[in-house]
């Protein structure tokens, strides 16, 4: 039993080697036309020919549907599914590590050097909830980070501009015990440079934050909004007790 178990973990190891240098051979071949073919024809992906696909990048996914999008150069991706709509654009220096699954609309933009980061395999009981899900005509600039611990859902023709940015769908209790629970912003939104949004919120379409802005509840209304003081809301929270938690691999989790 213990020389068919390394034979099958060997024969996994190998298959991930010969993967990664078939994507590592796409990501340097001149040619778009000829990148898409390998592609297509070696790990399966389905991308259109009228789609572009820069050097440099390594796209390591399960399932790729890319229809007339254009990915630049130097990015990494690494998810299990990543599905671009015509006209959908990821520019260049993007870093998407780990996430469920990855959805941009047609003709959005994610520009430069930002951050989509979900967890490692096997570190969560919530892995099929690390998706982003981005509508169409959104623009997210350079350098924001999105935590995808959980799902964050962009409506359509949102801006997130300036940089630094940060989405948070995960924090922890005073216990240890990791809370997590979906963000979603609404259509027709505009966040300025250096928000910082935490888990559990929703946003109302036709909303204004100003830069620098912590985003610590729900916005319902359409309006301006900023903030600039700190208040105590209330006692820290403490979910240990809950019959919710969920222990897994040693941790503790609980989902809002």
């Amino acid at each position: 039993m213990k020389g068919t178990g390394g034979c099958i973990s060997g024969e996994k190891v190998c298959g991930l080697m010969i993967k990664r240098l078939i994507l590592i051979l796409a990501a340097i071949t001149p040619f778009n036309r000829l990148r898409i073919f390998l592609y297509r024809m070696l790990p399966g992906y389905l991308i259109s020919y009228d789609s572009r696909i820069g050097c440099f990048n390594y796209l390591d996914v399960i399932v790729c549907e890319i229809d007339r999008g254009h990915i630049g150069h130097l990015n990494l991706i690494r998810c299990r599914k990543l599905r671009m709509a015509p006209g959908s654009r990821l520019v260049k220096q993007n870093h998407i590590k780990n996430p469920n699954q990855v959805v941009i609309g047609e003709n959005s933009i994610i520009g430069t050097r930002n951050r989509f980061v979900g967890t490692r395999e096997g570190l969560t009981p919530f892995k099929e909830h690390e998706n982003i899900t981005v509508g169409h005509d959104t623009v997210i600039t350079v350098g924001h980070l999105f935590d995808l611990s959980d799902t964050i859902t962009i409506g359509n023709n949102v801006t997130f501009g300036g940089r630094g940015t940060e989405v948070w769908t995960h924090g922890f209790d005073i216990k240890h015990v990791k809370v997590q629970a979906p963000v979603k912003i609404s259509s027709d939104v505009y966040v300025g440079s250096g928000c910082i949004f935490i888990q559990g919120l929703e946003i109302s379409a036709g909303v204004s934050i100003g830069a620098g802005t912590v985003v610590g509840k729900s916005i319902t209304e359409p309006g301006f909004y900023v903030s600039s003081h700190l208040q105590r809301k209330c006692d820290s929270a403490d979910y240990s007790k809950s019959d919710k938690v969920i222990t897994h691999k040693n941790a503790r989790f609980i989902r809002k």
